[in-house]
């Protein structure tokens, strides 16, 4: 079942980045630089708002999981519990918005060509889009606990291409502003959380019967939720603050240059969430069972995998930058400016995707935490810093202090992951699951940006790209001992698979 479920969640995930990607290169082609830094700033609402997700929803998919385990007849109760929970939360978060709009677009904010008024009711307008998105957070956690990820994906799918559609055609076909693409993204998130709770109501009976609140349930996972959250939001915050103190002290226009390429390195973290997704109702259920040679063996693969990927994706960014900005912007001055600031926040957010297993590990054992204690050193040393020194040096200085405190993170994360069940297996991890991928990525993009000129054209630099991502993550699987042996069958699957045709064929 997890491998079915992990490539469910790879197509979901290849279809959101997809999606993810044609909102960022398509608004920014319509709109242009400083109505987009409004659809910029939209993203980092939308992710610091992801706390619901990476707080509360992974308390809900934990929840979830082990009631599989111990009392699957109690799972409607429980979502229906936490929809209320949601709701409340989803509101509060549309009223939060809506009050501090005149705030933020008098005096947050620095448009040269947008009216006060206009960035005022397009911070509300956000408001919406987000509070109804968030709504989904808790069906989606559903799904993702009972383990029906192919479903979960399917919707995702579609979803995210009815708010690609929606989302350019307002800008291509009403108006290329940052008030109609929130309009459209409105009406996709409504479309999007119906859609969820209508799947969640088929597979989960008694999830929307109306029934009492139950007060030691919501009790006895909220005091897991509130360090989750606590942990998810300082984290959220650390990730965050280069955007919020760049949008705040230089112009619009700037931002949303800065807010595209964070986007283009936030994608990368996604590639993980097929494989943590996937891993970590199990590594829950396994937890709760005491299966500690099966949880070896999952945080082993889960780690190869994430590092495989992370690492590959973090290479195309960091040796073949500018190649990419050309191709998304269509502007190779603003690219060759803004390679560095794309290569320093493609390792910061390679860093904090490597981070996720052993956060995936603590979370299954119980443990937000460590997290949260993490989180809050990082943040202390890093969130005074991007304070005093982005005057002075500009966009440069926040990529460059957000790649050292998530190196101090992954240093932490990993220090602290191996206190309980998979304790003394800190050095075999990173023999088998660390340095091999790190060594041989590396050098495959090494050796073929020797061979890239600068001067060459824009499609062939960005085929050498290609081909040295290709070769990057294959050497990084052959070096990886638990995800080796599932590579070199696939030849011989897809011979028996050709013989049994062949085979079926002769007998028609």
């Amino acid at each position: 079942m997890i491998a079915r479920n992990v490539l469910a969640n790879l197509i979901g995930m290849a279809v959101s980045i997809g999606v993810q990607a044609g909102l960022a290169f398509g608004g920014y082609r319509l709109a242009g630089a400083e109505q987009y830094g409004l659809i910029g700033f939209f993203t980092v609402l939308l992710i610091a708002a992801a706390i619901f997700d990476n707080g509360l929803g992974q308390t809900v998919t934990r929840a979830v999981a082990r009631n599989q385990v111990e009392a699957p007849a109690t799972t409607g109760t429980l979502v229906f519990n936490f929809a209320l929970i949601y709701l409340g939360l989803a509101t509060l978060l549309i009223l939060a918005v809506w009050a501090l709009a005149p705030l933020l677009a008098t005096h947050w904010l620095k448009p040269q060509h947008i009216s006060t008024a206009e960035v005022r009711e397009c911070l509300v307008l956000m408001g919406f889009a987000i509070g109804i998105q968030r709504l989904r957070g808790i069906f989606q956690a559903t799904l993702e606990g009972l383990e029906r990820q192919v479903l979960s994906n399917l919707l995702l799918s579609a979803t995210g291409l009815l708010r690609l559609a929606l989302g350019l055609g307002a800008l291509a076909f009403v108006a290329p502003t940052a008030e109609a693409f929130f309009w459209g993204q409105i009406l996709a998130s409504l479309c999007e959380t119906v859609t969820f709770a209508c799947a969640v109501g088929r597979v989960t009976p008694g999830a929307f019967r109306p029934q009492g609140l139950e007060g030691g349930l919501i009790w006895q996972t909220l005091r897991f939720a509130g360090v989750n959250m606590a942990a998810a939001a300082t984290g959220t915050l650390v990730q965050i603050a280069d955007s919020l103190v760049i949008s705040a002290m230089l112009p619009l226009a700037t931002f949303g240059k800065y807010s595209l390429v964070s986007t283009m390195c936030s994608a990368m973290v996604r590639l993980t969430a097929p494989l943590i997704t996937a891993a970590f109702p199990r590594m829950a259920a396994y937890v709760r069972a005491e299966r500690a040679a099966e949880l070896r063996r999952l945080f082993f693969t889960a780690s190869q995998a994430t590092f495989a990927l992370m690492l590959t994706a973090a290479g195309a960014l960091v040796f073949f930058g500018a190649a990419f900005l050309e191709l998304v912007s269509g502007d190779s001055a603003a690219s060759a400016d803004f390679a560095p600031v794309l290569a320093a926040l493609a390792l910061a957010y390679a860093l904090s995707g490597l981070c996720r297993p052993a956060h995936a590990l603590q979370m299954a054992e119980g443990d937000p935490a460590t997290a949260l204690r993490i989180n809050l050193v990082t943040g202390a040393l890093y969130l005074p810093a991007i304070l005093l020194l982005t005057p002075r040096f500009g966009v440069i200085l926040p990529a460059l202090c957000l790649t050292g405190a998530n190196l101090l993170a992954f240093v932490l994360f990993t220090a602290t992951a191996f206190r309980g069940r998979l304790r003394g297996e800190a050095l075999r991890w990173l023999r088998s699951s660390v340095l091999p991928q790190a060594a041989v990525i590396a050098a495959a993009y090494a050796g073929l940006r020797l061979m890239t000129d600068t001067a060459l054209p824009l499609p062939v630099r960005l085929g050498m790209a290609v081909a040295a991502s290709g070769l990057a993550l294959g050497a990084a699987v052959l070096v990886s001992n638990r995800l080796r042996p599932h590579l070199l069958q696939i030849p011989r699957r897809l011979h028996l698979r050709s013989g049994q045709n062949g085979a079926s064929t002769a007998a028609s």
